[in-house]
């Protein structure tokens, strides 16, 4: 078994390689991760925002929702997310 430089500067080279391959899929857990964190936070938010709320509230508000159209929910939702946004903007 013979070690020749040229046999070390390939393994070396393939090394490099994978090690580069290796980082990227950090960077890209790295920026998943954070954003699921983001989400994560931004499901706390909405999860606290009716502590004092009685369950007798939240059925309530849930069967008057079950008579809206979905296509009026979806466009409550996105006008929802959209002042969440603003809000987050405007807090920053």
């Amino acid at each position: 078994m013979t070690c020749t430089i040229e046999k070390v500067l390939t393994d070396a080279k393939a090394l490099v390689e994978r090690l580069k391959d290796h980082d990227n899929a950090a960077e890209s857990l790295i920026e998943q991760t954070t954003t699921l964190n983001r989400r994560v936070e931004s499901m706390k938010e909405v999860g606290t925002g009716f502590p004092d709320r009685n369950h007798e509230d939240v059925v309530e508000l849930n069967q008057l929702a079950n008579h809206k159209p979905h296509a009026i929910l979806l466009q409550e939702n996105t006008q929802i997310r959209e002042l969440h946004q603003e809000n987050k903007e405007h807090d920053t």
